[in-house]
């Protein structure tokens, strides 16, 4: 049997145990190197490790504090039209 080379390819890449995405913050300090900027990408790695380990990406997890932030109603276009004969926008 052939080796399939694109079968890891939806994969996540990682480097070691951090998702790749890791590296943006230690990039960021690489190129400012001050004591601030290490906390940040050290907390930034953080982070981003604790949402791995729920086994959310981090887009998913930004998509989740914002239902949580902002609640499950969405406005459709029902309720738009509502609120703009109350409120007399043309």
């Amino acid at each position: 049997m052939a080796d399939v080379l694109w079968r890891d390819t939806a994969l996540t890449p990682k480097i070691f145990i951090l998702d790749a995405r890791a590296v943006f913050p230690l990039a960021l300090w690489l190129f400012h190197w001050a004591w601030w900027t290490a906390g940040l990408a050290l907390a930034a790695i953080l982070v981003l490790y604790l949402v791995q380990r729920t086994g959310m990406t981090p887009i998913a997890c930004f998509r989740a504090i914002r239902v949580a932030c902002m609640g499950r109603r969405r406005e459709t276009r029902n309720t738009e039209n509502q609120w703009r004969k109350r409120c007399r926008w043309q």
